[in-house]
């Protein structure tokens, strides 16, 4: 680990105390908090607000029915949220801070985003329902942290979750699982393309992050993102996005390297060719560049099961490291796997992908994955679970 990296946790710390009462200034300025129903505890720094920010919409669509406040740890996350949230915002990093506020406001539930060990010390609270969201579906290893035993519920997308977690952990009481689909999945259905005059194909690249430990290493951009993006920028039948995970390249110096030279083989192109439409899409809605592709290259991650329900091709990398632990994935009844370690041809893949019928499987994957909601009613059917358990 490099210098930087451990002391970014003494970074952050120090970022939060600087900006603490300006938070407290902005936060007071800009709302009444009322009398909220739920919470939505988040212990994390900023650099990991992507894990809240995907269910910010969810929940604002009931703000009505059930009043919702933000309790934010970090006062640098605080003044990202309050730019990005209607919500509104109490800092509140711990169980002694948020205990009266909950009594006074007669929360019936705190949801958690993570496992942040922050949510532990707030898990002593014994007059809310505790319900851990998580960030997505996927078939990382994290998704089956024994963790989850601290909650009450565990909200989880469909079967095959439900399945992941019970075969992986030993004295799970299943009973407090509930399959509640996946209601972003209303967002990325009415996503609107990123717009673009070219004719070309259009290629999605969306890797995740290098991961905080070795079983969680499932990124592809040191190994093989360089190497892929460039041999795909020569077909002149292709427009590229790449989207980085945010956290890209903040544990391992070549991630970020090879990040920053995947950005710059774009820039390139994109000058000797402005109208090839390739981007570095940043943008923190990752469903209109889903929308946009006619096919997909992921990792292991929450973006490539939600672009399963899109029923286009697409593809999932497979790290040498991790082979053995992904050869009998529930992947490959919907994704084609992609070698981290394959040599050229990427651009024959990706083009026969394009003209060949889905696997047949992918049907049932999506529905063994996200159960059998109706498009535009999934954050309805969300809120029904929500209210079934406090």
């Amino acid at each position: 680990m490099s210098l930087s990296q451990r002391l970014a946790p003494i970074s952050a710390r120090l970022a939060h105390v600087l900006n603490a009462k300006r938070a407290s200034r902005v936060i007071g300025q800009r709302q009444s908090i009322g009398s909220p129903v739920l919470a939505i505890f988040y212990g994390g720094p900023a650099g990991d607000l992507y894990q809240l920010k995907q269910w910010l919409p969810v929940f604002e669509q009931f703000q009505d029915e059930l009043p919702t406040v933000l309790l934010v740890k970090n006062s640098v996350a605080a003044l990202q949220l309050a730019k990005n949230s209607a919500l509104p915002i109490q800092m509140a990093g711990n169980a002694d801070s948020i205990e009266p506020l909950a009594y006074e406001w007669g929360l019936s539930a705190i949801f958690y985003v993570n496992n942040n060990l922050a949510n532990f010390s707030v898990l002593r609270l014994a007059d809310v329902r505790h319900i851990h969201l998580s960030h997505g579906e996927s078939e990382k290893s994290s998704m089956v942290s024994n963790q989850l035993k601290a909650y009450d519920y565990c909200f989880v997308a469909g079967r095959a979750s439900a399945e992941r977690i019970t075969s992986s952990l030993s004295l799970f009481d299943d009973s407090h699982l509930k399959q509640v689909g996946r209601p972003q999945l209303d967002q990325l259905a009415a996503a609107t393309p990123i717009s673009s005059s070219t004719d070309r194909a259009t290629v999605l690249y969306a890797p995740t992050w290098e991961g905080d430990r070795p079983a969680m290493a499932y990124s592809s951009v040191a190994s093989a993102g360089e190497k892929w993006i460039s041999e795909l920028l020569e077909d002149p039948t292709l427009r590229i996005i790449y989207r980085p995970h945010p956290k890209t390249g903040t544990r391992n110096s070549s991630a970020k390297q090879a990040d920053i030279r995947i950005r710059s083989l774009i820039a390139n192109a994109t000058k000797g060719a402005p109208g090839a439409g390739h981007i570095v899409d940043t943008n923190s809605d990752c469903y209109p560049a889903m929308v946009s592709a006619d096919v997909a290259v992921f990792d292991v991650s929450a973006m490539a099961m939600d672009y399963s329900t899109l029923k286009r091709p697409f593809f999932v990398t497979v790290p040498a490291a991790l082979a053995g632990d992904l050869r009998d994935s529930p992947l490959w009844d919907a994704a084609e796997p992609l070698s981290t370690s394959a040599g050229s041809g990427l651009g024959e893949v990706i083009n026969r992908a394009l003209v060949k019928e889905m696997p047949s499987g992918s049907e049932m994957f999506v529905l063994h994955h996200f159960g059998a909601d109706v498009p535009g009613t999934r954050v309805q059917s969300f809120q029904k679970a929500i209210q079934s358990v406090i």
